[in-house]
């Protein structure tokens, strides 16, 4: 473990409100003038251990993905019978191609990536896998979230992996949830109505975050 990686909740809690400063900050700087878009990053904390910039020996953290940098396999467009993650029978084809460059699609990826071919080797004992973002996730995006820990659960079975895996979303808006509409009036919701506001005391911050850990699917 790196010097400046840490063990224990409260480095977990430290490192998740880091990155909560991180992506307002980036979203900030890259929207002068009205509301910024979705950006996020994912944090993986193995065994414990939370993650620091560019060092990844034994966990992992996402880049920040800006609004529109989503492609690749969690699109939910690709094709039938091409590589690509099965669309849900409740999330249209129109929110989808809508929501297919969302941040959370390269983010989701990166995080595969990673788990997958370092991610299984380092845990001995557990995964959590913390999506990080300025705005709760779109209807689309939570779909998308749980269809990729139902696949890090079956790489996790392949590669004969024992350590638990969670995965959760975590934001700071005011409200847990906002409904609304994305462009051509498709409705959607942002954030998860049962989220739970997550209070800390930490280092001389105080103050909460919303909170929503996923259903295990199996």
């Amino acid at each position: 473990m790196s010097h400046t990686q840490a063990q224990g909740p409260a480095a977990q809690t430290q490192a998740i409100l880091r990155e909560l400063a991180n992506v307002h900050q980036k979203a900030q700087a890259d929207h002068k003038v009205g509301q910024p878009g979705l950006y996020s990053r994912i944090l993986v904390i193995v065994d414990g251990t939370a993650p620091v910039e560019n060092e990844y020996d034994s966990c992992y953290m996402t880049p920040i993905a800006p609004p529109g940098s989503g492609q690749g396999y969690y699109t939910l467009t690709a094709p039938q019978g091409t590589e690509g993650a099965e669309r849900p029978a409740d999330i249209s084809v129109d929110e989808a191609k809508l929501s297919q460059g969302d941040s959370e699609v390269a983010a989701l990826l990166d995080a595969y990536e990673w788990i997958t071919t370092a991610g299984f080797q380092a845990a001995t004992e557990s995964i959590r896998i913390v999506l990080v973002s300025n705005i709760g996730p779109c209807n689309a995006c939570k779909a998308r979230l749980q269809i990729f820990y139902n696949d890090v659960l079956t790489a996790a079975s392949d590669a004969t992996s024992k350590a638990s895996i969670t995965v959760e979303s975590i934001y700071d808006t005011g409200d847990a949830f906002f409904d609304t509409e994305r462009g051509n009036r498709i409705a959607t919701t942002y954030g998860y109505r049962n989220a739970t506001k997550t209070p800390y005391d930490i280092s001389g911050q105080k103050g909460s975050y919303w909170q929503y850990v996923l259903p295990r699917p199996y």
